[in-house]
């Protein structure tokens, strides 16, 4: 959780593009989401692994289906936004991933005090 936290820190840079702030917030998600899969048992298999990561929250978080949604939905732009098209990232982008990705950090860190306390560092 430390490197989530580093990266919402880190996509809050005023002097780095949107499509970077973006990356760097949906990364923390990512890595938020990914913690929760492995302390409940699972890793996602590599193949669409982002996907796999994101979707598990249902079931690891049980987050509603339109957090679940706007996240693939992020997911989706940062791919064309890392491997076809810069510039198509917002500022309004950005801070809804950073603030979708800080949802995400509290209620990790919320579920592990619930679910599995021993994970978290003192």
């Amino acid at each position: 959780m430390q490197v989530v936290e580093r990266d919402l820190a880190d996509s809050a840079a005023e002097n780095v593009s949107a499509d970077w702030r973006m990356n760097i917030a949906y990364n923390a998600g990512l890595l938020a989401a990914t913690a929760a899969l492995a302390a409940a048992g699972y890793r996602a298999a590599r193949d669409a692994h982002h996907y796999r990561v994101i979707h598990s929250l249902r079931e690891t978080l049980g987050l509603e289906h339109s957090v679940v949604s706007t996240f693939d939905a992020f997911r989706k732009k940062r791919n064309i936004s890392g491997y076809e098209r810069a510039g198509i990232i917002s500022d309004a982008d950005a801070e809804a991933m950073r603030a979708l990705a800080t949802k995400l950090h509290d209620d990790v860190i919320a579920w592990l005090r619930q679910h599995h306390p021993a994970l978290l560092a003192e």
